[in-house]
């Protein structure tokens, strides 16, 4: 199989659901069902993902790979991928395993995926969301300043100008968001802390209203 073709068992969807299989078989405290689940949830949160990638052709994908093992394209299949298949169908049937998949993707298509308080967003789910405010890590824990409002303005300042336009309105957007979603503070800090340990509700919303002003004072842009 051409490198090119076999991308499509080696990367993207593919390869993320593999991933998320294998993690489940390796945790006691992971179901099968609620990682599809977040996996769908957090490919319909995000717009291009849906676009690029609908549920419907994720599922199809699925299917593909199962029609592929049936035939004579079995042979060329990427080194090493029926290996991480069988891994990810943790003992029991890949063809069954692959069945079932597609299955529960076509139902979380068709229905309302759980929200974050039926189903708690993990840690894998919090890089995806918040990676501007993962990435802003430095100027908040630096002791180059004195104060947090020193540290945030300087972390604005580095964005400025050629960044503020991609990361510092989407640094404001993923804080505002992460606000909205957890407004109990001890929901925020249990659902984030694994992967923004010092996030909480006072310091997110102090990056919301520095880079409000950063962009109302540097940029003409307005909050009110």
């Amino acid at each position: 199989m051409t490198t090119y073709i076999g991308a499509v068992f080696n990367n993207g969807f593919v390869s993320r659901l593999l991933d998320l299989s294998l993690r489940v078989n390796t945790s006691e405290d992971e179901d099968f069902e609620h990682e599809i689940a977040r996996l769908c949830r957090s490919m319909q949160r995000t717009q291009g993902a849906s676009w690029v990638l609908p549920l419907a052709t994720a599922a199809a994908t699925v299917d593909l790979v199962a029609e592929v093992l049936a035939s004579s394209l079995r042979t060329r299949l990427p080194a090493g991928f029926e290996e991480r298949l069988t891994l990810a169908a943790d003992g029991g049937s890949v063809e069954e395993y692959l069945s079932d998949t597609a299955l529960a993707i076509r139902k979380l298509d068709s229905e309302v995926v759980p929200g974050y308080g039926e189903l708690p967003m993990a840690p894998w789910e919090v890089s995806l969301a918040f990676p501007e405010v993962i990435d802003f890590k430095y100027w908040v824990e630096t002791d180059e300043f004195e104060t947090l409002d020193e540290c945030l303005w300087a972390g604005f300042d580095s964005m400025h100008p050629g960044e503020c336009a991609s990361r510092a309105t989407a640094l404001v957007a993923q804080a505002q968001e992460a606000l909205l979603l957890f407004p109990d503070p001890d929901v925020l800090r249990s659902t984030l802390s694994q992967s923004i340990p010092w996030a909480s509700r006072n310091v997110l919303r102090e990056i919301v209203r520095k880079g409000n002003e950063h962009l109302a004072e540097l940029h003409g842009i307005s909050g009110r």
